[in-house]
């Protein structure tokens, strides 16, 4: 199946202000395949949680367990929830596990690696930067099959033995020999439909869950020109540390060292060196983290948390040492005073991050340097003239590794390694300078098809907090985006790119002495089914204030890895997604829905598929009916093609009824059954409700019935109409007929509340129905309402430039002098009102027109906010319109450089005008297009020229 991808944009950079009114009647039928999986495992209800409207915030909810030590063995089916804590401090969701919900488990933390205090610390055997991943990185989704809400025990199935889990997952505390173990449980949305927006975000790592962002998506999602985020929201960079003094055992030369240095309590007593970033392997003491994400490219809310109680890495938490892929602190080149301030490495993930710079270089008696590294090091710096190989002042902090290319693969999700913090010993004035950068989180989209104009993925490192003075810290490495589907999909560009190194001696231009900057982060990993457009770019080095253009030492990230179109949906472990199990029949019967036809007609839904155009096998009921919202106006705001905007209004409530649909149920086992169908309604704005009707061919009937599956009278017919709510079920009794029956005439009655809606996008309900079957089959389909949408395109060009010969133009920009004359046209293109794009024009039910004379273009004259130099604004610019408008006027050649151009290409438009008499010289106009008897029909109607139109106007410069 190809992706889906609705034309809802703008055809130019320039845009008219618009004002619209439609009233829209009719619907369309569109084709949407769906994919099947022929061996899913799948969850109970896919798409159990129903169109959700527009995703604004954070929609997962992150479980961690509150015992000190909890183990989930390989082949656990239940889980005591009661033993875990919902974490909403970092901004996760607040919705609770329930029966049915979709659960993704992660390894967060865990893994071994050589801590020795000498140039091996960090590596293995291979070099890699670790000993051992342990099982950091595994994930798998279960699915909840009950839930009992009185003793919080959720029984799970998954896709390991009997139905339990694949991998063992474990929580455990620091020790001498093992940084912490964490690991998290996940609520994965599972939505029928929804539309992206671009607060949509992961929430924020908090050292016990969160830094995950992971949909599941059953049916379509609307990427709406998005940008979503989990960039810095992944493994948090080493905190600020601003000490004077150190121990007599601390070292130039140390790779390791205890951040009790200078007591019991780092906070009280603050050690030397730097902090060491947070990663797979462990937390340190002090890390620093973003809490605010509004506008991702300027977090704020920057703060150091005290994560620990002391130290958090075998052998200690301060120094240069990368443990695994979190960057190393900065190692004071002059530990007795520490204020030689080398700057933090960069974080890890698909690429390793980048080296921390060197120390301070003050002068010393003339112009010699003050650095060394001897071996085994020393206490105090030692005087040298210049760095060679014995004395090298490469001391900042080594870059956290790239995770061993065997264990980068479909079947792991890392978040990006935080950077390390670079050495301070001042810090008068910036509250968290030196700090290291938080890595990228992790994006999960499991997805059926996509719509709407292409959307963003961030998930990148974060650069630290800019030092008021020393050195600088590391940037957070990129995280991970898992994107998969069983069908193509396209319109998505992914980052995950590692951060830059902060700036060292960021406030102290006066210095003429450089400090260590930080190492770049290195780029994230990237995998998806379908290729798209990606970058996993290491960070850029640090510089420094003194010389912004010498990185004095410091090394940038390197790039990531990417495994674009080269994995299947498939090969996720544990329960098939919502795509591939959306649609199927699971039990003995067979069960279908979709659009409803009565007489097996090619241009309508045909009989027991429900496909449109009877062109796609039985086993496709994901077909939807498209309706309009009958609005009152739309406001057209946007200013590029591809990032429309604007708002519709809708004045009063109003009901819509959408439908038929039918359901097909081969009853294969000769028993009674009933199956019951949940219809959702849209998510916003608030208010609408859902409910899920019997009926004719033509109209809904809500009215309850007689139950029909118990008494001496038996018949196949409807035991329940649901209530009308933002969800509401319905049953239906279907008795022994071991053979094929048909319940046709199903309707979806939403009622759409007054309020604003997006005009450039579609509102979303779905209907799931399943039967009562031990293993059920289900199968579902969806509505889309529309408040259609106008794209405009205004655009001017010079007829005239009233310019005499070998005059300079008065506006050069533009190109003209006042005199000059200014053609403009505003092109109405593509009108779609409640069903896209349509081909079989004969069928004209299927079709959505407007209310005649309901079209309404209003030309204020802005064109733009820009300077008159290069944009006009011809209400303002020019003596107004040069002549009246009308309806291409055959005689008048004022509008343009060809006669017949001035006006409406519309027969019938009336306009009427802001100031001016007769029209000459207004400002502004209001054309009503077509008059009050005309009709706007869809693109691909046979009436082709009335889908679109042009207006076109001249003006006279000033």
């Amino acid at each position: 199946m190809k992706a889906r991808v609705f034309a809802r944009r703008l055809t130019a950079a320039a845009i008219a202000v618009v004002q619209v009114a439609m009233l829209l009647a009719g619907d369309r039928v569109h084709l949407v395949p769906a994919a099947q999986a022929s061996t899913a495992v799948c969850a109970p209800s896919p798409g159990k949680d129903g169109a959700a409207g527009t995703l604004s915030g954070v929609y997962n909810s992150y479980y961690y367990p509150t015992a000190t030590s909890t183990t989930l063995a390989t082949g656990t089916t239940s889980i005591g929830f009661s033993n875990y804590a919902l974490d909403t401090t970092d901004g996760g969701s607040s919705t609770a596990i329930a029966n049915d919900d979709l659960l993704l488990i992660i390894q967060m933390q865990d893994g071994s690696f050589n801590h020795s205090n000498d140039a091996t610390y960090g590596d293995g055997a291979s070099g890699s930067g670790y000993t051992s991943l342990g099982s950091a990185g595994q994930y798998e989704y279960v699915a909840v099959t009950a839930y009992n809400t009185s003793t919080h025990v959720a029984t799970i199935e998954g896709g390991g033995s009997g139905g339990g889990l694949i991998n063992t997952y474990t929580k455990a505390s620091a020790t001498g020999s093992a940084g912490q173990k964490r690991y998290q449980i996940v609520i994965v949305p599972q939505y029928l439909t929804a539309t992206l927006s671009s607060t949509f975000r992961a929430g924020y790592w908090d050292g016990n869950a969160g830094g995950v962002a992971a949909l599941d998506m059953s049916s379509t999602l609307n990427l709406a020109g998005a940008s979503i985020y989990a960039t810095g929201d992944g493994f948090r960079g080493g905190g600020l540390s601003v000490a004077s003094t150190t121990p007599t055992g601390a070292l130039n030369s140390d790779y390791v060292y205890t951040a009790t240095m200078n007591g019991s309590d780092p906070g009280s007593s603050p050690p030397g060196d730097a902090f060491k970033g947070e990663g797979l392997f462990g937390t340190p003491d002090y890390v620093l983290y973003y809490t605010n994400f509004t506008t991702p490219s300027t977090p704020t809310g920057a703060s150091i948390l005290k994560a620990t109680s002391g130290d958090g890495y075998p052998g200690g938490d301060m120094a240069r040492g990368a443990p695994g892929n979190a960057g190393g602190g900065g190692t004071d080149m002059d530990p007795v005073s520490n204020d030689q301030n080398t700057g933090g490495g960069g974080g890890g993930n698909g690429g390793p991050g980048g080296n921390g710079g060197y120390p301070w270089t003050p002068q010393y008696s003339g112009s010699t340097a003050k650095y060394t590294v001897n071996v085994p090091g020393a206490h105090a710096a030692t005087t040298y003239a210049v760095a060679d190989s014995t004395h090298n002042p490469d001391i900042g902090g080594r870059g956290g590794s790239a995770i061993s290319p065997a264990s980068l693969d479909v079947l792991h999700a890392y978040m990006g390694g935080g950077g390390g913090a670079g050495v301070n010993n001042n810090a008068s004035g910036a509250t968290n300078g030196s700090s290291g950068g938080p890595g990228g989180g992790i994006v999960m989209l499991r997805l059926a098809e996509t719509s709407g104009s292409a959307a963003t993925i961030y998930a990148d490192g974060m650069t630290g907090q800019a030092p008021y003075n020393d050195g600088g810290g590391g940037g957070g490495a990129g995280g991970t985006v898992i994107i998969t589907s069983p069908s193509s999909f396209s319109g998505i560009t992914v980052h995950a790119d590692g951060a830059a190194g902060t700036t060292a001696g960021n406030d102290q231009s006066s210095i003429t002495y450089q400090h260590g900057p930080g190492g770049g982060g290195g780029g994230g990993l990237v995998i998806t089914s379908s290729p798209v457009t990606v970058t996993v770019t290491g960070g850029a080095a640090g510089t420094s204030v003194e010389n912004a253009s010498d990185h004095y030492g410091a090394t940038a990230g390197a790039s990531g890895t990417t495994l674009n179109g080269s994995v299947s949906s498939s090969d996720l472990p544990g329960i098939s997604s919502g795509a591939e199990c959306y649609g199927s029949s699971g039990g003995t019967n067979t069960l279908y829905i979709g659009p409803y036809d009565s007489g097996g007609g090619t241009d309508q839904g045909a009989d027991y598929t429900g496909s449109f155009n009877g062109n796609v096998a039985v086993t496709n009921m994901n077909d939807f009916i498209a309706r309009g919202i009958p609005i009152t106006s739309i406001v057209n705001t946007g200013t590029s093609a591809t990032s429309p905007s604007g708002t519709a209004t809708l004045s009063a409530a109003k009901t819509i009824n959408v439908g038929p649909y039918e359901m097909y149920y081969n009853e294969t086992d000769y028993k009674q059954h009933v199956i019951t169908m949940n219809a959702t309604a849209p998510g916003a704005p608030s208010g609408w409700t859902a409910r899920l009707c019997s009926g004719t061919s033509t109209a809904p009937n809500c009215s309850p019935t007689a139950e029909t599956c118990t008494g001496t009278t038996r018949a196949d017919g409807w035991i329940s109409i649901g209530a009308a709510g933002n969800t509401s079920a319905s049953t239906y009794c279907m008795h022994k007929h071991n053979g094929t029956r048909l319940l046709a005439n199903i309707w979806l009655v939403y009622s759409a509340p007054a309020g604003t809606y997006d005009a450039f996008t579609n509102y979303d309900g779905g209907v799931i129905a399943q039967d009562d079957n031990a293993t059920v089959a289900l199968n579902g389909t969806h509505s889309e309402l529309y408040p259609g949408y106008v794209p405009i395109y205004k655009s001017y060009s010079v007829v005239s430039s009233g310019c005499p010969a070998g005059v300079v133009p008065t506006y050069p920009a533009i190109g003209v002098c006042p005199g000059g004359v200014l053609q403009y046209t505003i092109d109405y293109r593509n009108v779609v009102l409640g069903g896209g794009q349509g081909t079989q024009g004969s069928v004209v039910s299927s079709f959505v027109t407007s209310t005649a004379g309901s079209l309404q273009i209003t030309d204020n004259g802005a064109q733009s906010a820009s300077s008159q130099n290069t944009t006009p604004n011809w209400s303002t610019f020019t003596n107004g319109l040069k002549e009246a408008l009308g309806n291409n006027k055959t005689t008048n050649t004022q509008c343009g450089i060809t006669a017949g151009t001035c006006g409406d290409s519309n027969a019938g438009t009336a306009f009427t005008y802001t100031g001016g008499v007769g029209g000459v010289g207004a400002t502004a106009f209001v054309a009503t297009v077509g008059g009050t008897s005309f009709l706007l029909y869809p693109v691909g109607f046979p009436i082709a020229d009335k889908s679109q139109g042009t207006i076109t106007f001249a003006v006279v410069v000033k």
